[in-house]
């Protein structure tokens, strides 16, 4: 396959001058990464709210404890995703997130936000014994003691678990193309700004090829590169990596 010289833009960054036009164009690289990367953790929540729907169905019914399981751990992921996505806050070294403007949601995507980010934060990040789903607690452990056959307290335990919540499911489905086409707009006007920030800050084709990697090896192979050079002028893609 024959396809053009690939140059790391985020390495070339660290090689960049001092100026105030380089200057500018290293924190526009990581402004368009950091926009790329929040996209790509809601299109994987999209994808686990799909193979969530299609396990559940429009019906409630009964599942095994290997569905169970899935169930959960698809619900649990597609929360903690749209939330590293639009609420997270970054320390320093960490991505962070790309915020929702609150002045462009209706009040019903305004609580579907919140109610998620919410349960992120009370039930699944952390655990707050008080956090509710509609009138029921998100977790629930109760300490009790039963008698024994002679006569003697014997303390045991039971826990219950939130498989999952058709509520929650249905505010990710609502919510998720919402951000999706927010934060993707901004990744495309970031991208912009870093096609004009390449042009402003007189990079030399020497420094630009200095950072040339394969990117076969990078993105595993011809059919992925080809498909990768095709989405160029638009948002972005994907690819997955087995290891």
């Amino acid at each position: 396959m024959n396809y053009p010289p690939f140059t790391d833009l985020l390495a070339l960054s660290k090689d960049l001058k001092r100026t105030t036009k380089q200057k500018k164009i290293t924190e526009t690289l990581l402004q368009a990464w950091r926009a790329e990367a929040c996209l790509g953790d809601l299109l994987q929540a999209r994808d686990c709210c799909e193979r969530l729907r299609a396990r559940v169905g429009q019906n409630d019914r009964s599942h095994d404890p290997e569905d169970q399981t899935v169930i959960k751990a698809l619900q649990t992921t597609a929360v903690m995703l749209y939330a590293r996505a639009t609420s997270t806050s970054g320390k320093t070294g960490e991505r962070g997130s790309i915020q929702l403007s609150k002045k462009s949601l209706s009040s019903e995507q305004k609580e579907d936000h919140d109610y998620l980010i919410s349960l992120r934060n009370q039930a699944l990040a952390h655990v707050n014994p008080n956090h509710k789903v509609g009138d029921r607690l998100w977790h629930k452990v109760i300490l009790f003691a039963v008698p024994s056959a002679h006569g003697r307290w014997v303390p045991a335990a039971a826990t219950n678990e939130t498989t999952w919540h058709r509520a929650t499911l249905e505010r990710l489905e609502r919510i998720l193309p919402v951000a999706i086409a927010f934060v993707e707009e901004r990744f495309k006007v970031r991208l912009k700004a870093v096609q004009e920030g390449l042009d402003e800050a007189g990079i030399g084709e020497a420094l630009l090829r200095k950072h040339i990697f394969d990117p076969i090896e990078v993105f595993g192979s011809e059919a992925v590169v080809a498909r990768i050079l095709a989405s160029r002028g638009k948002a972005s893609d994907r690819f997955w990596v087995n290891e």
